[in-house]
């Protein structure tokens, strides 16, 4: 099993690479906040793992033990889930774009929240119709609301917050940077990571 993931992780990363040909895959417009909620993530869960390629990994037996870690690799767009020293699990991520870098270093989790909203980035909808009219706002920006519209915060389910502002949660994944500094993953296998994941899990950001 060890050898077969190391397989997948490198055929999947040749695919990432050329990931932005099928953006639309996990949302419709990364420029919304809206864009890779509620809707297919890109992982088929139906499918065999090794059919999986580029979409996200997971195999956990139930008495593995050891350490949980998690380490986000800027480069490679990808999420690794270690348990010890055994990779049980990757998925494909989007990081900070420029100007709006995720930090390196080491951390924890240090809040856990299905259910999360941001309290800084959303959109802007029609008071009267609901349509969006600002896919991209930001309250800290100055900028006020016009007149007939609402603040709609990000929903970003699944938040595992990192340190400050900077959380795992679902979101439009494109396998390159397109994120506010937070690390967006596929609906699936956020869950997973939720799911699978204590406060004070170590997570490293290389």
């Amino acid at each position: 099993m060890k050898y077969l993931i190391s397989a997948l992780i490198a055929l999947s990363s040749l695919l990432v690479s050329c990931s932005h040909f099928n953006k639309y895959r996990f949302g419709e417009n990364s420029n919304s906040y809206l864009a890779g909620i509620g809707t297919s993530s890109g992982v088929n869960t139906d499918i065999p793992p090794e059919a999986r390629l580029g979409q996200g990994y997971w195999d956990m037996p139930a008495d593995l033990k050891g350490q949980k870690h998690i380490i986000i690799d800027l480069e490679t767009q990808k999420v690794f889930y270690y348990v010890g020293n055994n990779l049980v699990g990757y998925s494909p991520m989007s990081s900070g774009k420029e100007g709006f870098g995720t930090p390196k270093g080491t951390f924890k989790i240090i809040q856990k929240d299905a259910n999360y909203k941001s309290g800084t980035y959303g959109v802007l909808r029609n008071r009267a119709t609901g349509e969006i009219v600002n896919a991209d706002h930001n309250t800290k920006s100055g900028k006020k609301i016009p007149a007939g519209a609402y603040f709609d915060p990000a929903p970003m389910p699944y938040w595992m917050r990192i340190t400050g502002g900077y959380g795992m949660h679902v979101g439009f994944v494109a396998g390159y940077p397109v994120s506010h500094g937070c690390v967006r993953l596929p609906e699936d296998m956020a869950k997973i990571f939720f799911e699978n994941t204590p406060l004070g899990t170590k997570v490293t950001i290389r």
